[in-house]
């Protein structure tokens, strides 16, 4: 009975951090236009106050380094880039974008723009872009890698490292199940843990 209650506490435990990930993703978004607008509503009057210049950080150089993570955050990087200067052009983001691409990605990039000038393909949104950089500089087969490192996934040391591996692979798996997950987190301790 005192291992069901382990697992059940477990469980929950699991079900109330994917919820708190969840919540705070929810909360980022408002709270970015939030800081970003610069204006404090003072009772039913409205009251534009001087915008403070924030030093917006630059995104990083991208080397083209075929990582997951560092091919999301350099485009989580210049999205809030683009927010917090209000660039809303496509053809300015691609351009900015170009800015902060170095060796292989500024390669693949040369290639691409001497595609559009020979006619060969066209990329005219921001959208279109991000998909196509993704293409080439995900590595092959991300999903199915992600999905088997996550199946093949034991915890051997401390709970706190197996937690950390475990939420670095589900975020790379966009589309699993609350069931998958506790499944698969469950799957991978050791016994004594279960």
């Amino acid at each position: 009975m005192e291992l069901r209650q382990t697992i059940t506490a477990l469980e929950c435990r699991l079900m109330e951090a994917l919820s708190t990930v969840d919540a705070m993703k929810a909360k980022i978004e408002p709270l970015e236009e939030h800081v970003n607008a610069g204006v404090t509503k003072a009772s039913s009057n409205v009251v534009v106050m001087r915008e403070a210049k924030i030093e917006d950080p630059k995104p990083l150089v991208f080397k083209g380094v075929r990582d997951v993570q560092e091919v999301e955050n350099i485009l989580w990087h210049l999205e809030n880039y683009f927010r917090h200067d209000k660039v809303r052009d496509d053809e300015a983001k691609i351009n900015t974008t170009v800015l902060y691409l170095s060796k292989t990605a500024m390669l693949w990039c040369r290639r691409k723009m001497a595609d559009m000038d020979k006619g060969l393909c066209t990329i005219s949104t921001w959208d279109q872009y991000k998909a196509e950089f993704k293409r080439q500089v995900f590595p092959n087969n991300i999903l199915y890698e992600a999905r088997r490192k996550l199946r093949e996934l034991k915890q051997t040391g401390s709970i706190h490292n197996y937690v950390r591996e475990f939420t670095t692979l589900m975020l790379e798996i966009p589309n699993l199940t609350n069931d998958d997950l506790l499944f698969h987190f469950m799957d991978g301790l050791q016994n004594w843990a279960k």
